[in-house]
């Protein structure tokens, strides 16, 4: 097996597993164990992951990009052990894979796999662009939903950075939540100044307030991460 189409399998497994709480469980310990714990697994996981998201860069810098990428794959695949057998699954790193291996691919295809990768790197990358601003009623009732309800109302790629999130170590999670909570607050309370419907401005203290006494969790970790990253200020 290449290595997208195992870390396609991962994917496809961790967005599917939160719907059942065991296999939830059992599918993010396997993900640290496999995944985050085996640092050439680990980092050519991240690599594939660069390699298939916008990078703002130029033609010239994404060429670059790319061949060191791939130069540093290859290195590390020759120390890493991948299972030979698995699960059928679309491979949605096929064009990454056709680079990285050179007995699976043509030419052509192997050049065509390359163009669209240096274009997807030339693709502009804006932190929070797709992420949609709540509205200011809906906050509480969202700082109140379960784990389940959340992951329902996201799309698959939101759905599996938040199972890498879940598989962090905790200490460091809750030394982001801390920030997190700082910084959602006094987002609110600037929203909170400009705003003149008393209506509105109760619904943001109430929020304030949920947040302010929110306990460190997981689930209250991927909640107020989405609340904060929602959160869009006039500049």
């Amino acid at each position: 097996m290449t290595f997208g189409q195992i870390k396609s399998i991962i994917e496809k497994n961790l967005v599917e597993s939160y719907k059942d709480t065991s296999t939830f469980k059992q599918t993010l310990k396997e993900f640290k164990h496999n995944v985050l714990e085996n640092k050439y697994f680990s980092k050519i996981y991240s690599i594939y992951d660069d390699l298939s998201k916008p990078q703002s860069l130029t033609e010239s810098d994404a060429k670059e990009f790319l061949e060191e990428a791939i130069n540093v794959v290859r290195h590390l695949l020759e120390k890493t052990s991948l299972p030979k057998n698995g699960e059928k699954s679309e491979n949605i790193y096929e064009h990454i894979d056709n680079v990285v291996y050179f007995n699976k691919v043509d030419i052509k295809e192997r050049m065509n796999s390359k163009k669209s990768i240096i274009s997807k790197l030339m693709e502009t990358h804006t932190i929070g662009k797709d992420i949609p601003q709540i509205p200011i009623k809906s906050m509480v009732s969202i700082a109140n939903q379960t784990l389940s309800k959340y992951m329902n109302s996201l799309d698959e790629s939101s759905r599996k950075e938040i199972f890498h999130i879940l598989a962090k170590n905790n200490n460091d999670l809750e030394k982001e939540f801390s920030d997190l909570k700082e910084s959602a607050v006094n987002k609110l309370k600037v929203l909170s100044s400009k705003e003149d419907d008393m209506d509105l401005k109760s619904k943001i203290s109430e929020t304030i307030g949920k947040i302010e006494i929110e306990k460190f969790d997981q689930i209250s970790y991927v909640r107020l991460k989405k609340l904060e990253e929602s959160i869009v200020l006039d500049s």
